[in-house]
């Protein structure tokens, strides 16, 4: 079941949807942002431009999603990178478990009184409680898409 995640505070309509698979079949995630905010995409894939091919207009904004609406399939541990590259600072180390980076970014968070540093502090602590629970993960995506949008690295380009 995919986890709704909001990656921007922009209240526009959505003028694009950018899909990335793992392969041919499997979603990892659709994203739908305005024209302003398209590196948005881009930035989740760490890619420098848009795959023209995974990308698609959203035709009568009557009924487009808001910008930065995000249907994560992603196991959390790959959805856990995709904050990361986006916005999370945090040291990781290989091998860390996503319970561990989790932490890692709150402490980190914390230390530099980053906003949202509450919201990343109580999903760490979530994130502990039942690692492999999937209501425990999806509950700590919620929260982090909910520290993600009021992040500055993301509001900076907003």
């Amino acid at each position: 079941m995919p986890v709704l995640r909001q990656l921007t505070s922009c209240q526009a309509p959505a003028t694009i949807t950018v899909t990335h698979r793992t392969s041919r079949s499997t979603l990892a995630w659709q994203v739908s942002v305005c024209h302003r905010h398209r590196w948005v995409a881009m930035r989740l894939t760490g890619a420098s431009s848009l795959n023209h091919k995974a990308t698609r207009r959203i035709a009568g904004n009557s009924e487009a999603p808001r910008c930065g609406t995000m249907h994560d399939h992603q196991p959390i541990d790959r959805a856990l990178q995709t904050h990361a590259r986006m916005w999370l600072q945090a040291p990781a180390e290989p091998g860390d478990t996503w319970p561990v980076q989790l932490r890692n970014a709150a402490d980190h968070a914390a230390t530099v009184g980053a906003p949202g540093a509450s919201t990343i502090t109580k999903a760490a602590q979530l994130g502990g409680t039942g690692p492999d629970d999937p209501a425990v993960q999806t509950r700590v995506l919620e929260l982090l898409s909910r520290a993600e949008s009021s992040s500055p690295a993301v509001a900076a380009r907003r």
